[in-house]
């Protein structure tokens, strides 16, 4: 799928929200920390990049012999990443908000309190559930509209994130959205 139309498939999702302000010049050093292996790009406490793959594509190949075995397998690796998450307990989830947002791969939209300037960078950790998916990216805000009810409307868009990440981000939209379709068939019927 081209990268243009990855930034058009949007959903609302309930997400785990963490923001940090930055100035251009901690982003610059943050990537080129990145590049040098000084740090690394990814927070999920839980699944290691690598292992997601691997485990994807052994349940991949299983899937083709024996669907329901891999399903079941599937739902107990949900299970321990769940169980993981809440033994590293409230450190890990320190700063994280639960929030709506209107997510795509190419950036969010959120409800904040407090109106940031537009183009000012933020370090975005994001949640995805009810995986419990972890994602670090960076944004700029490219918009703000303060709404009737109180607090803004901010849009952000995704300056940086790994190729895996949006992968992981783009899975998780479409699958949001085969859910809602099914939920919203069921009360038509």
């Amino acid at each position: 799928m081209s990268e243009e139309k990855r930034r058009f498939i949007r959903i609302y999702d309930r997400v785990l929200l963490r923001l940090k302000p930055l100035a251009r010049e901690e982003f610059e050093q943050k990537l080129a920390n990145f590049r040098e292996g000084k740090e690394r790009p990814w927070i999920d406490p839980v699944r290691p990049p690598g292992e997601v793959v691997k485990f994807e594509s052994f349940l991949k190949r299983l899937r083709e012999r024996d669907r329901e075995l891999a399903g079941i397998l599937q739902i107990l690796n949900q299970k321990l990443d769940r169980i993981l998450i809440h033994l590293l307990g409230k450190e890990f989830l320190k700063g994280f908000q639960e929030v709506e947002a209107n997510i795509s791969a190419g950036g969010l939209r959120v409800r904040l309190d407090n109106a940031p300037q537009p183009g000012q960078l933020y370090e975005i950790d994001l949640g995805l559930l009810p995986d419990w998916i972890f994602l670090k990216t960076f944004g700029e805000v490219i918009r703000v509209d303060e709404c009737e009810e109180g607090g803004y409307e901010v849009a952000f868009k995704f300056v940086w994130i790994t190729e895996a990440d949006q992968d992981k981000l783009v899975q998780h939209i479409f699958r949001q959205q085969v859910l809602q379709i099914q939920a919203s068939k069921r009360v038509k019927t």
